[in-house]
């Protein structure tokens, strides 16, 4: 199964490759690009491998927010209508409109920049070809952008999974090549989830995420009516969700699943709800389990002991045989349960870990995120090791100053043993 956060790019000579065995793009050709069809599919013919062509068609519904997810803007909760029609739902222009998929033998992928201001790695060839179309419509009929395209291989695991559903999306990265010419549906998800598995399903084609905690009866149920992630992209991930997002705070929102409503909070890289590096590590290491991606067991403790003493004024009591458990099966004869009552013996653990990786606390963005104080403040911080640094740097100079060469020397041979 290739899932979106299998895929990695590496440096081949002059340009990059990723670990698939081809490429793909999706175009979508909105209503100003219906009179240059049969231009579009020549030049799609003679570039690329056509494996799909065809006409979806959204419902009015959720024309509108089918079109904010795609283009990965935001729903906002409060939003009135005519705010959520954007300028991507006139750009699109109807309901009705063509995609054409195309696999794509010999990529060349490096940073280019698209119209929006991104510098992203792009197939150049899938962007020449987008830009050459766009220039034909814009010189007969002065519409810029009648023409939509994947750039990347991500956003074609993004945005095709969504259009299509995952059955033919993996039909089509196993080599089909697949004949329908209408495809009557709305973006997945659209006016929420059947249930969690069909969520999962998508996320795992979708985006690159982990649930942080609470996952243990998932993707079955969901007694406590909330999730919590951990991602590279929240936007990203919340487009995927469907998410219904807070206007000040659009890492948090509400959406659907079955019949019930949750809440969601989305915690990425960079937001210093975890320090940066860590929050990189846990999504480099996580775990795929019964249908969706979880902290690997070392992260889970740690992350957890993390939230439940330093986030939080008092330790849930579900927390403690969790932290028991992991502690039992990784054998950390160091941890007792007993430690979680006492702040200073907790704060000088999660300083020792926090040490052992050059992780640092930092405060989070969110400003909602408690501060447990009497456990914090025995954490690294970047000015404590920046101070450090400084501090020695100036010890040096002054012992340059006023120590002969001799004694510098004999101090560096001390050092060093």
């Amino acid at each position: 199964m290739n899932y979106y956060s299998d895929i990695h790019f590496k440096k081949v000579e002059e340009l990059f490759q990723h670990n698939l065995n081809d490429d793909f793009a999706c175009f979508a050709l909105w209503k100003s690009a219906r009179p240059f069809h049969d231009k579009i599919r020549e030049l799609l013919h003679n570039s690329f491998s056509i494996v799909l062509e065809t006409e979806i068609e959204w419902s009015e519904e959720y024309f509108k927010n089918n079109a904010l997810r795609l283009y990965e803007s935001p729903i906002y909760i409060d939003a009135v209508a005519e705010e959520n029609k954007s300028g991507h739902y006139k750009k699109i222009g109807d309901n009705r409109f063509i995609i054409i998929i195309v696999k794509d033998k010999h990529p060349k992928y490096t940073y280019a920049k698209s119209v929006s201001g991104k510098i992203e790695m792009s197939n150049l060839n899938i962007v020449n070809a987008k830009f050459q179309m766009r220039s034909w419509i814009q010189a007969e009929s002065g519409e810029k952008y009648a023409v939509h395209s994947t750039n990347n291989i991500f956003e074609f695991f993004f945005q095709v999974p969504l259009l299509l559903g995952t059955n033919r999306f993996n039909r089509i990265l196993n080599g089909e090549k697949l004949d329908e010419s209408n495809i009557k549906k709305d973006l997945e998800g659209a006016g929420g989830w059947e249930s969690y598995t069909q969520m999962f399903d998508i996320l795992n084609h979708t985006s690159n995420y982990l649930i942080q905690r609470g996952f243990e009866s998932l993707p079955n149920s969901n007694p406590e009516m909330d999730i919590d992630f951990l991602t590279d992209h929240f936007q990203r991930l919340a487009s995927a969700l469907g998410l219904r997002q807070r206007r000040n705070k659009p890492y948090k929102g509400n959406l659907r699943v079955g019949n019930d409503e949750i809440s969601i909070d989305i915690r990425y890289v960079g937001d210093k709800y975890y320090n940066t590096a860590w929050a990189k590590d846990m999504l480099d290491r996580k775990k795929y389990r019964e249908g969706l991606f979880i902290p690997r067991e070392d992260d889970y403790f740690f992350s957890l002991l993390y939230h439940a003493k330093v986030q939080k004024p008092n330790v849930k009591n579900k927390y403690v045989p969790i932290l028991n458990q992991i502690a039992s099966s990784l054998e950390f004869d160091w941890y007792k349960t007993s430690m979680l009552s006492n702040d200073e013996e907790i704060g000088k653990l999660i300083k020792g870990y926090f040490s052992a990786h050059s992780y640092v606390y930092e405060k989070p963005i969110d400003s909602g995120v408690y501060n447990n104080k009497k456990v914090s403040l025995f954490l690294p911080t970047l000015n404590h090791s920046m101070q450090k640094k400084v501090k020695y740097g100036r010890l040096k100079k002054i012992a340059r100053k006023i120590l002969p060469e001799r004694v510098i020397k004999m101090i560096k041979k001390k050092l060093k043993k």
